[in-house]
């Protein structure tokens, strides 16, 4: 059945039966076993071993598309303050021409089926490429079977978007193993703590006058989303507006400091639609001094023009704390929208109907199958 309440007050965001009564798929469920899936992440990535020449790659390529790539925006967006080593996501089926032996190359699908990541696994496996990959199942985990390529299989159960720390966590795992360690000793450990705690504050349970997530979702209920983030929180924004559009099915905006005070701040001297607009903006505490300076311009434009504008300070002592506390934030911030808006949240009919109806034209599954079997690793290059 299909929830159709139409919008909703403010007032249902502490009716718990109410939120039950719409979130059919269990979203909620899903959204709080955010901490234990961290747990059970770092417990898992405790078991992923590479191959010692892995040390010697130029580059880390995540490839994957949706919930299953952005944990590698966040990883990317991590190591380029902590690491001397490129890191770049491609969400796409044709891999970069620079990828090539030197590579390593990490295909991260949470069902193990996504077409685009399938087809960039097997161009990486033609280049002679490093390889790891991340699945719950699938053709993904049959194929590093098949061609002894490191695999880590994640509990299944989950939508990729509620899986998020399956899929992230552990590469800051695979970065250690080829030398390159991202967090430091008990960093993680003390981040799942401190999620823990934060969660509880966020929760259905919690009322509004006590739930920033809920009081951030009552300043953006009807209104247009416009989410800034900065730094190794860049990725962050896209999450925030990831998770709206597939849980509230509404849309939102997005955009990263400093490179909006370079284009889009002119869009504050003359504001459409003014009345519908709300400003999310996810400050750190590590933000780089000069990027300081210029929040301030943009943030005077915001209120000139009498936009609602919202701060998000995420918690923690650390860069890793930041982005996982501004994230579980954001995801009941999607959920609570949802339920505003009368929406079941875990549902993505339009997604699905569009991969069914293109595997049902293209029959890619099937190929990469026939691929599959017609490969081996004495027939790759090296």
């Amino acid at each position: 059945m299909r929830p159709n309440t139409g919008s909703n007050s403010v007032s249902i965001l502490d009716d718990v039966e109410a939120i039950r009564r719409i979130d059919l798929g269990n979203m909620g469920m899903m959204i709080s076993s955010f901490p234990a899936l961290l747990k059970k992440a770092v417990e898992l990535s405790r078991s992923l071993v590479l191959p010692r020449d892995y040390r010697s790659v130029k580059e880390i390529v995540v490839c994957g598309m949706g919930g299953s790539a952005i944990g590698g925006d966040l990883f990317r967006d991590l190591s380029q303050r902590k690491i001397p080593l490129s890191v770049s996501v491609i969400r796409d089926y044709d891999l970069p021409r620079h990828v090539d032996e030197r590579s390593l190359v990490v295909a991260v699908s949470y069902s193990g089926n996504t077409e685009e990541t399938l087809e960039s696994f097997k161009q990486a496996y033609g280049r002679g490429s490093r390889m790891v990959a991340i699945a719950s199942n699938g053709l993904l985990e049959k194929a590093c079977s098949k061609l002894k390529i490191p695999f880590l299989g994640v509990p299944s159960g989950y939508t990729p978007r509620s899986a998020l720390p399956l899929l992230f966590i552990p590469l800051l795992k695979l970065a250690e193993e080829i030398g390159f360690p991202l967090v430091g000793e008990g960093e993680l450990d003390e981040a799942c703590r401190l999620i823990e705690k934060y969660n509880s504050k966020l929760t259905p349970e919690t009322p509004l006058s006590q739930n920033p997530a809920k009081q951030l979702a009552a300043g953006l209920h009807e209104k247009l989303p416009i989410i800034y983030s900065l730094g190794h929180l860049k990725s962050v924004a896209l999450r925030y507006k990831d998770q709206i559009n597939e849980n509230a099915k509404m849309r939102a905006m997005c955009d990263q400091l400093p490179e909006a005070n370079h284009n889009e701040i002119e869009t504050w001297e003359k504001v459409d639609f003014k009345e519908i607009l709300h400003v999310v903006f996810i400050d750190s505490r590590f933000k780089n001094p000069y990027v300081a300076e210029s929040i301030g311009a943009l943030v005077s434009s915001i209120e000139r023009e009498e936009v609602g504008l919202s701060m998000v300070k995420p918690l923690g002592e650390t860069m890793l704390e930041e982005v996982l506390s501004a994230i579980i934030l954001g995801d009941w911030l999607s959920y609570y929208l949802a339920i505003l808006r009368g929406v079941d949240p875990a549902p993505v009919r339009l997604i699905n109907n569009l991969k069914k109806k293109h595997e049902e034209r293209t029959k890619y599954l099937e190929k990469f199958e026939e691929w599959l079997a017609e490969t081996g690793e004495d027939n790759r290059k090296t």
